[in-house]
């Protein structure tokens, strides 16, 4: 609120991002606190404040929301050495493993002494020295071409780690694979060379976004689906790579990627880069990959990890350039469309009239893109594929789309009794509508989808005397904003105008969720009676700063975070040093 007040009337019109002169995402918490307020404003802050603090009793008693089997089943489970709770891949739930089992899946992707090299903890420390020293020069060689703001974050994140500069290996469990296999996967959030990895990352990401075959995310693959119109004979195929991350060859990437960024036509076409920094930080970034397993400590030497911040972005662009020169800008004859979101793709394949021509060149087309450096499976051409959870469906050249959810997903949607806000329920109700609606091209699918929706949550332990109100609230919005929806991407200056007009006039009053504690609408009340509108007195928004300049701020709005709830409690991220392979 205080910076609010004290900001008013200043300049804030350009919010544009560009990534050579703002990044948002590399900034660190500043510690500065703006003057005080005109004394009217901050007494009623103080009084504010003094009515919160009697409205919230501390050391209350309460009861907690988990029965007493649970309460025991969750402290057996969380106490007991011999369980790990992992993840499991595609999002398909919790996954409870023996230890040895997890350790023996884990070792086994360690032992490919081609990826992997386990070093001593006295190695690991003196690599990680230097590697510490490296990045401080790198930052000292660049500095007239990274911003201030971005040498302050890396440099302080290098502090932050001094305790512990390492990432973390851990697997996620592929139970809808036959057999079982798993995925590894370094946290690396708090690494040494995380902060740099995110600045590589921001720089890359225009470039990425701007190729050929990329696409945001399914509404937007969809909805140029939806515009194609193709002859009856068309056909279509999806492709992904195996174990993309892991496969990449380290030299390979960094050749192909310098060359592209040091080419000055990519500089002409993207300014804000500055290709000599980003090529020695992604050598930096790719090739200091050590992360922890228990005991154990590693260096990854091929590949990038799944997990660092710049690994979607670094094998994007790997690919991407290799699209650029051997498919998009001459592409078969009968390739009529491809798209790709990372290691998974989708084309359309219009067959040659000569049977024995076009099975020659549907080998030659996947010859050529597995001569890129890393191995694609590909599935039959046909009228139906299963991409970015659609299937998707070609029939007389028009397609439809609806909704596709593995066979083992649990849909574990938040209970009632789960200690989270009231609007957390709203808002997955109203976020899954809109998705049905937008995925789904029959009304017939959208139904099915909304009935099995339903009884998910019926199942899941809510009533329907609360969740039917939402599901018609809900459906009414989502078809109004399905019949906008081929202006929805127009409109988005019209958004970031209104974020920008809110960014000021909105403060946000942060408390953990606790169902015992009051509601957001005593909060609000106070807010409006002691704040925004006193009895008697002028409202807020008819006072001014010391500058004279009127007082922008025209909502609270409560914004609660969570309680750890069994994910937090119970998975497995860090293996502890106690357990010995």
């Amino acid at each position: 609120m205080g910076l609010s007040i004290f900001f008013a009337g200043t300049d804030d019109d350009d919010t544009s991002f560009d990534p050579s002169t703002t990044n948002h995402k590399l900034r660190i918490k500043s510690n500065w606190r703006a003057p005080l307020p005109p004394r009217i404003i901050d007494t009623r802050i103080e009084h504010f404040c003094n009515a919160i603090r009697t409205s919230f009793t501390p050391n209350r008693h309460v009861q907690t929301n988990l029965s007493r089997m649970q309460l025991k089943l969750l402290k057996e489970i969380k106490q007991n050495p011999n369980v790990i709770i992992a993840s499991a891949d595609k999002g398909l739930g919790p996954v409870g493993v023996d230890t040895k089992q997890y350790i023996e899946w884990g070792m086994k992707h360690l032992s490919d002494a081609s990826t992997y090299t386990i070093i001593s903890e006295e190695v690991a420390h003196a690599d990680t020295t230097t590697l510490r020293r490296e990045i401080f020069h790198w930052t000292q060689r660049h500095r007239n071409s990274i911003t201030e703001e971005s040498v302050h974050y890396i440099r302080h994140h290098l502090e932050t780690t001094n305790k512990d500069p390492f990432g973390y290996f851990y697997l996620l469990i592929k139970l809808h694979k036959t057999p079982i296999s798993t995925r590894p996967v370094c946290s690396d959030c708090a690494s040494l060379p995380h902060a740099l990895g995110k600045w590589v990352d921001l720089q890359l990401q225009p470039i990425v976004q701007n190729q050929a075959t990329y696409f945001k995310n399914s509404l937007a693959l969809k909805r140029e689906l939806d515009t194609l119109r193709l002859p009856p004979n068309a056909r279509i195929f999806t492709y992904d790579a195996v174990s993309m991350y892991t496969n990449i060859d380290t030299e390979d990437c960094i050749s192909r990627l310098s060359a592209f960024l040091l080419d000055p036509q990519t500089n002409l076409q993207y300014p804000h880069l500055r290709p000599k920094a980003l090529v020695e930080a992604l050598s930096l970034v790719m090739n200091n990959n050590r992360m922890r397993f228990g005991d154990l400590f590693i260096k990854q030497h091929k590949g990038i990890a799944m997990g660092m911040s710049p690994a979607p972005t670094i094998a994007n662009l790997y690919v991407a350039i290799f699209e650029d020169a051997k498919i998009t800008s001459q592409p078969p004859s009968q390739l009529h469309y491809l798209r790709r979101f990372i290691d998974d793709g989708f084309g359309i394949w219009l067959p040659h009239e000569d049977a024995t021509t076009d099975e020659r060149d549907w080998i030659n087309f996947q010859t050529l893109i597995n001569t890129m450096g890393l191995t694609w499976e590909f599935t039959d051409r046909s009228d139906t594929a299963t991409f970015m959870d659609l299937t998707i469906t070609l029939k007389d050249g028009i397609f439809t789309t609806k909704l596709y959810a593995k066979p083992m997903a649990l849909h574990l949607y938040i209970p009632p009794s789960s200690c989270h806000a009231p609007g957390i329920i709203n808002g997955l109700i109203f976020g899954h509508f809109l998705r049905v609606y937008q995925l789904c091209s029959h009304q017939q699918d959208i139904d099915n989808e909304l009935d099995l929706f339903y009884q998910r949550l019926i199942d899941r332990g809510h009533s329907p005397t609360t969740i039917l109100p939402i599901f018609i609230k809900a459906e009414e919005k989502a078809r109004q904003i399905s019949q906008l929806e081929p202006n929805t991407e127009g409109n988005s200056d019209a958004h970031h105008e209104k974020d920008k007009s809110d960014h000021r006039s909105q403060i946000f009053f942060h408390l953990p969720f606790h169902p015992s504690n009051p509601p957001s609408t005593h909060i609000q009340t106070l807010w409006r009676n002691i704040v925004a509108a006193p009895l008697n007195e002028p409202p807020l928004s008819k006072l001014y700063n010391r500058a004279g300049f009127p007082i922008p701020i025209e909502k609270l709005t409560v914004a609660y975070s969570r309680a750890p709830n069994l994910g937090n409690l119970l998975s497995c991220r860090i293996l502890k040093e106690s357990i010995k392979r």
